[in-house]
C-alpha cells in the first residue's frame, strides 16, 4: 500500500476522507442548509482537482494529491460559506402547478393523496367557493406532476389526487435547487375523510380549523407534523408505515386516546394529558365525556414518536 501510495498519489482516497468528515458534521446539524446543493453546484472546481492532479502527479505523485486535496478542501469551505451567507440570493420559488376544485355545494368529501418526494403541507382556510386550491412551488430542476379525479354522488364528493416530483436534473446544474413544496388547503366547513399515502415526503398536516372525522396517513421514510382538529367532535386517526418522525399536536380542550400497536418503546408522551393505561394505550381523563375527542392509532414502524 505504501509503494502503490507513493507511485500513485493518494488523491482520491484523501479527498473522500475530507467529504466523509463533513458528511459526518451533517449528521451533527452543525453544516447550514443547503450546503450539500452548494457543494454539487461548485462542479467545476470538482474537475478542476481532478485535472490537476493529473498533471503534477507526472512530477510528483504526492504533490499532485496534495494540490487536489486542497482545492477539494476550499470547495467544501466554499459551499459551507455559501449556504451560510444570509445575503446570498434566495432560492427563488416558481410555480409549476396549481389545483383548484369548486365547493359546489357538497357537505361532505373524501379526499385522497398520494405523494412521493418533496414537501406536501395540508391546512383549512381554502378561498370561499373552494372546496380544495392549493399550488406547487419551489423545485428548480424537477418536472412537478399532478392529476386529479372527482366523482361526485349526491352531497358527497370524493377527490383522488397524485402529487409527485419527477427529478430531471440537467448538467451542468443550474443555480437554485430546492425540494419540491406543494400548498393544499381545504374548505373548513365541509366533513372531510382523508387519506395521505405514498413515500419519502416530508407531510405538514395543520387540520386545527377543518372539521376531519377521519384521517388516515400511510408513508415510508417520512417526516411527519400533524396538529389534529380543534372542534371536529369524534375523529379517529390512524397513522402506518416506516415515518422516520412522527409528531402529533392535539390541541387543548381535545381528549385523546392514543393506540400503539406493538408497544411504544421510546415515544415521547405528555402523561399529564394522557394517562397510561396499560401496555402501549394513553387515555385523557375525560375521554369519554369530552365533546371533541380523537381516537389514535400508531403501527409498529415509527421511528421518533411524539404526541403533545
Amino acid at each position: 500500500m505504501k509503494e502503490r501510495a507513493q507511485r500513485n498519489g493518494f488523491a482520491l482516497l484523501g479527498s473522500l476522507l475530507l467529504v466523509g468528515v463533513f458528511v459526518l458534521l451533517w449528521n451533527f446539524d452543525v453544516l447550514p442548509d443547503g450546503f450539500w446543493e452548494e457543494f454539487f453546484l461548485l462542479w467545476p472546481l470538482w474537475l478542476a482537482a481532478a485535472v490537476v492532479n493529473m498533471l503534477l502527479s507526472r512530477w510528483h505523485p504526492w504533490a499532485g494529491s496534495l494540490a487536489a486535496m486542497a482545492i477539494v478542501a476550499v470547495t467544501l469551505g466554499a459551499a459551507w460559506w455559501q449556504a451560510a451567507d444570509e445575503n446570498r440570493p434566495p432560492l427563488l420559488p416558481r410555480t409549476y402547478e396549481s389545483i383548484s376544485v369548486p365547493l359546489d355545494g357538497v357537505d361532505t368529501v373524501e379526499v385522497n393523496l398520494t405523494t412521493s418526494g418533496g414537501v406536501l403541507a395540508l391546512g383549512g382556510n381554502a378561498p370561499d367557493g373552494q372546496l380544495v386550491a392549493g399550488d406547487f412551488q419551489g423545485m428548480a430542476i424537477p418536472a412537478a406532476q399532478f392529476s386529479a379525479g372527482i366523482r361526485t354522488a349526491g352531497n358527497r364528493r370524493t377527490l383522488d389526487v397524485s402529487l409527485l416530483g419527477s427529478w430531471e436534473i440537467p448538467f451542468p446544474p443550474r443555480r437554485h435547487i430546492s425540494s419540491g413544496h406543494w400548498n393544499l388547503r381545504l374548505a373548513n366547513g365541509v366533513s372531510t375523510d382523508l387519506r395521505v399515502a405514498g413515500g419519502a415526503t416530508t407531510l405538514d398536516l395543520n387540520l386545527r380549523a377543518l372539521n376531519v372525522r377521519t384521517l388516515q396517513v400511510a408513508l415510508g421514510a417520512a417526516d411527519i407534523e400533524v396538529t389534529l382538529p380543534a372542534a371536529a367532535g369524534r375523529t379517529s386517526v390512524e397513522f402506518e408505515g416506516t415515518a422516520t418522525s412522527l409528531h402529533i399536536t392535539v390541541p387543548a380542550g381535545v381528549a385523546a386516546r392514543i393506540d400503539f400497536e406493538g408497544g411504544a418503546p421510546g415515544a415521547d408522551i405528555d402523561t399529564s394529558r394522557f394517562l397510561v393505561q396499560g401496555d402501549g394505550r394513553y387515555v385523557s381523563s375525560d375521554f369519554d365525556t369530552a365533546a371533541n375527542r380523537v381516537m389514535i392509532t400508531i403501527h409498529a414502524g415509527a421511528g421518533d414518536v411524539t404526541v403533545r
